[in-house]
């Protein structure tokens, strides 16, 4: 079970499937790298698909002597890009979903000589809404998920994981294979890392890196995502020189879970026509 440290205190744990093109999962907020299990396990031909878990997440133990501090996109961003050079990888495409769009974003500038392609599913530039900016959640409903974390927090962390889901998408059987692959026998994310992760995306905002974008994109999102609203990506398809977006009708936050063989059929195209 390969491991790096990023930065003294933070281990991060990675591993990989495949061999040829790299390509780079990063996930969302309080989720792990088994969220692409199935990518990973179907990796598109002559790829090498590559997942990793974000700091304080899943196998990656984040021991620093402030557990409060260090959970911010920027942190994420980085540890990203100390991944990136370590693998020296060249020619990848990075594919990010829910926060890990945003942590890609984020990582862009340190980045992007080594990338030929940029995947964003189910993402926005900024989580929260504000006044220049009516695609996010409200503030207040961003707090009142902190409150209920604090109180019982694993129960809020399945809560969440299963509102990921609209209704109709999943039936009972499906949605219990999910949870089975993707939340047991990985460690739950930190409180603390959840909780300022939250704080992190309260706070962050990569509307200005769209612009900076300068490698081939799509952009993927579910019709009926209640968690990164669909006009945040049509926000960022319209601000990304040359990107493409699909919207899958029907769908919640994590289409490549409820439709994985869709998702990859999506990847394995757009990854396979010519930088």
């Amino acid at each position: 079970m390969p491991y790096l440290e990023t930065e003294p205190g933070v281990m991060i744990h990675w591993e990989e499937a495949g061999a040829g093109r790299p390509v780079v999962f990063v996930h969302g907020w309080s989720m792990s790298s088994c969220s692409f299990a199935w990518q990973m396990e179907a990796p598109a031909p002559s790829h090498r698909a590559i997942a990793y878990d974000l700091r304080g997440h899943g196998r990656s133990p984040c021991e620093k002597p402030a557990p409060e501090e260090g959970h911010a996109i920027e942190d994420h961003a980085r540890d990203l890009s100390t991944l990136i050079e370590r693998l020296d990888l060249s020619d990848a495409a990075l594919v990010g979903w829910s926060m890990g769009g945003q942590v890609a974003l984020e990582a862009l500038p340190g980045v992007q000589d080594r990338l030929a392609a940029l995947v964003l599913i189910s993402t926005t530039p900024r989580f929260t809404a504000g006044g220049d900016w009516p695609h996010g959640l409200t503030e207040v409903s961003v707090r009142a998920l902190a409150a209920r974390l604090e109180r019982k927090p694993q129960k809020t962390l399945h809560r969440f994981f299963e509102g990921m889901f609209v209704a109709g998408e999943l039936d009972g059987a499906q949605l219990a294979d999910i949870e089975r692959r993707v939340l047991a026998g990985v460690p739950p994310v930190s409180v603390a890392a959840a909780r300022t992760g939250l704080e992190a995306l309260l706070a962050s905002d990569q509307r200005p890196r769209l612009r900076e974008v300068s490698v081939p994109t799509l952009v993927v999102h579910g019709e009926r995502d209640p968690i990164c609203l669909p006009t945040a990506s049509a926000f960022a398809e319209a601000h990304i020189p040359g990107a493409r977006r699909r919207v899958l009708p029907g769908l919640g936050h994590a289409p490549h879970l409820s439709r994985p063989a869709l998702v990859n059929e999506l990847l394995a195209r757009f990854l396979a026509e010519p930088s």
